[in-house]
């Protein structure tokens, strides 16, 4: 009784399942969704290239951020010495203005139009 039991209600539990795969509603939209996803010669997907953005952006914004964070390493590391010693060190000078330069010359750095 109880695997007659656990067998009819298996099939209970699949039934919806089957009969939404069988549907013509779902099949027409399993063709439209795959038409979709395909490209005009229908192998390429058209999320690749949103994705292929994103993960260009995120690079971008990467390499920003680190720009960034050397920068500001090199100015907390000039901005120490000068208020614990008094003396100003060329060579850190020399240094945070070339990773200003990296920074302001990346991408991620706003561009002004000088017309």
């Amino acid at each position: 009784m109880r695997n007659m039991m656990a067998g009819l209600l298996a099939l209970v539990s699949m039934a919806p399942f089957q009969a939404r795969a069988q549907s013509p509603a779902y099949e027409k939209n399993s063709k439209e969704m795959g038409k979709a996803a395909r490209g005009s010669d229908g192998v390429e997907y058209q999320f690749e290239q949103p994705m292929a953005k994103r993960e260009t952006a995120r690079s971008k914004e990467n390499e920003f951020l680190s720009k960034t964070q050397a920068f500001a390493e090199l100015w907390t590391a000039l901005a120490r010495e000068f208020n614990e010693k008094g003396t100003f060190n060329m060579k850190v000078a020399k240094e945070v203005s070339k990773a200003f330069h990296a920074l302001e010359k990346s991408d991620g750095w706003p561009k002004v139009d000088r017309r």
